[in-house]
């Protein structure tokens, strides 16, 4: 099960890192408050987009392809929704550094895409291989 601990890695370990990296940039004091809240709200923030999206398939692996498009593509809709929601009131509300918060959550964003992407290209050879 090499491909599930590689997903875990990937998935888990690669953004608990820049997590804490950025946890210890701050409490070093090499970053700033604003700066710190802006890189913790845009980690957050696509943490959560990737959580539902892994959910969504997760929920539609085993169902037929009409069943699992519907799920997952209504995912993408409700997520797309949701972040683009958070991303408003976040930087409408709270104080934060536009470039850092907005590169951090697409960084991040497209990160977990290309986890996801991987995920499902994985999935498709083991349910090939039954």
């Amino acid at each position: 099960m090499l491909n599930k601990k590689l997903f875990i890695f990937f998935s888990v370990v690669i953004p608990l890192i820049t997590f804490l990296l950025i946890q210890f940039l701050y409490f070093s004091n090499t970053i700033d408050f604003p700066s710190y809240k802006s890189f913790t709200f845009g980690i957050l923030i696509a943490a959560l987009n990737f959580l539902i999206g892994f959910l969504t398939i997760r929920i539609g692996l085993n169902k037929p392809n009409k069943s699992f498009l519907i799920i997952v593509f209504g995912g993408v809709v409700i997520r797309f929704f949701l972040i683009f929601t958070l991303i408003i009131l976040t930087l409408s509300f709270l104080y934060v550094r536009m470039n850092s918060f907005i590169f951090t959550t697409f960084t991040l964003y497209f990160y977990y895409l290309i986890v996801e992407v991987l995920y499902l290209k994985n999935q498709k050879i083991l349910i090939k291989n039954e």
